[in-house]
């Protein structure tokens, strides 16, 4: 959780930490790398190696990689970017949609109403991947498709949700207690 507290800390309030990440699954990582794979190195190379092994078509080959390798970056990046946050305080949905421009949006606890998930396919119950949606009381929802390990994820929120609502009567409950008593012992004084 270190690293997505580094990675996240501009989505985090002070003193606020990641408690569990809900990340996509590599699975929709692999097509777009297969295809960055072949186009941006296979084929350069062997191309260069068949017989175009000219010095330009060298550095048409290098540059070609460069690109691709840059490319997968991105391809890494998007979809290490697109995540739920279970902090301490509250969820935090995070959509990246490229370079300069995501989404995040912010959702207490105490609005939150549950999360579901749905596992469809063969590939999806063998890898354990799935769709997941987390509901609010005001009627809206956040999706967030192909989720690793969707049933622990929504055991993570269930879970720190309850105690961050447990943690929030205790601190209720303590401040009534001595706004009560300092009542009391105002009217004992007045007296």
């Amino acid at each position: 959780m270190i690293t997505n507290s580094i990675i996240f800390k501009r989505h985090l309030e002070k003193g606020e930490k990641v408690l569990y990440a809900v990340h996509k699954h590599w699975i929709e990582m692999l097509k777009p790398s297969l295809e960055i794979l072949f186009f941006g190195l296979a084929l350069p190379w062997v191309l260069y190696f068949i017989g175009f092994n000219s010095k330009g078509f060298l550095w048409v080959a290098l540059g070609w990689t460069a690109i691709a390798f840059i490319r997968f970056i991105y391809v890494v990046i998007d979809w290490y970017s697109d995540t739920w946050l279970i902090t301490n305080m509250s969820v935090i949905t995070i959509e990246w949609n490229g370079i300069f421009s995501n989404n995040a949006a912010r959702l207490g606890y105490e609005d939150i109403e549950g999360a579901s998930y749905e596992i469809k396919g063969f590939w999806g119950t063998i890898l354990r991947y799935g769709n997941m949606t987390l509901r609010v009381m005001s009627g809206s929802h956040s999706d967030l498709k192909s989720v690793s390990s969707p049933k622990k994820a929504e055991l993570a929120l269930v879970r720190y949700q309850d105690q961050y609502l447990n943690d929030r009567n205790m601190q209720d409950t303590d401040s009534l207690k001595t706004l009560l008593s300092s009542l009391v012992a105002h009217h004992n004084k007045s007296k």
